[in-house]
């Protein structure tokens, strides 16, 4: 994480979202509640988000206010 990033908080812990996230979906993971968990980060100020379906073989890649990126298989 960028220092530039840290907000200045009077709390005893930093409240700050990662410059990167990188999620492997499970079984159990509905797809739904993700991708809302997903754009709260970015909306925080995550830069990246990276989430890999193993089911699908797929690979998004988020970044803020832009359209994701989708790669396939054959694409990696």
């Amino acid at each position: 994480m960028r220092a530039e990033k840290l907000p200045r908080s009077t709390e005893d812990y930093a409240q700050l979202a990662p410059d990167l996230i990188f999620e492997v979906k499970s079984k159990s993971d509905k797809s739904p509640k993700l991708r809302q968990k997903i754009q709260e980060f970015l909306e925080l100020g995550t830069v990246v988000e990276i989430l890999v379906d193993p089911r699908t073989r797929t690979m998004e890649v988020a970044r803020y206010q832009q359209e994701k990126i989708v790669l396939k298989d054959g694409n990696l």
